[in-house]
């Protein structure tokens, strides 16, 4: 599988941010689906959509909020990973995210390295931790996708 059958979704009001990350994951040859708010996503259909991978959510979503949306896609049984990004240090709204669901918790300003090394493992559901682990071979039986490389 390569990295352009990966759909990951960004959740953020800020269009700024919507470009910044469309433009480094699409340079990775990742597909991504902006949406300003959780009811856009929802409305959206995605959620159901085989090819969505993950999903990048703002901590301070308008609307619904980030909680409760986090609430509401488990309640609906999406088995979506989730990264939620936040621009402040608040350990209580990063343990709240991941109480609610998240899979991790990832402070702004974003470092292109950083969120490809997070998000990349994330979105294919394999045990890499590092950039590096992409490109080894799988093992017997391990992930297969390598979205780093083209399958």
């Amino acid at each position: 599988m390569s990295a352009q059958e990966y759909t990951v979704c960004l959740v953020d009001p800020d269009e700024a941010v919507h470009d910044a990350l469309s433009t480094l994951l699409r340079a990775s040859g990742t597909q991504v689906r902006c949406f300003a708010a959780a009811e856009d996503f929802l409305k959206s259909g995605v959620v159901l959509d085989a090819d969505t991978s993950c999903v990048l959510a703002e901590a301070s979503l308008p609307g619904m909020g980030c909680l409760a949306f986090l609430k509401r896609l488990r309640a609906i049984g999406a088995d979506l990973p989730i990264i939620v990004l936040t621009s402040t240090s608040d350990r209580g709204i990063a343990a709240q995210a991941l109480k609610a669901g998240a899979l991790e918790v990832i402070e702004k300003p974003l470092v292109s390295d950083r969120i490809l090394e997070r998000l990349f493992p994330t979105a294919c559901g394999c045990e890499a931790s590092q950039p590096d682990e992409f490109f080894k071979p799988a093992a017997k039986g391990g992930c297969n996708c390598r979205i780093w490389q083209d399958n």
